[in-house]
């Protein structure tokens, strides 16, 4: 998945912050202090759904 598929996927979840970079195994956002507990419930979700 590139930098803009990604970028679009986490728009579509509501993620909050800005995508910096990707790769095969990670990527990188910056977010705000305040959005990290909303991200990580975003990113459970997601999980769930790829397994």
């Amino acid at each position: 998945m590139n930098t803009v598929e990604m970028a679009q996927l986490l728009k579509y979840y509501r993620f909050r912050g800005f995508l910096k970079s990707v790769n095969e195994r990670r990527f990188i956002v910056a977010v705000l202090p305040k959005d990290k507990a909303y991200n990580m419930k975003v990113l459970d979700k997601m999980k769930r759904l790829v397994e």
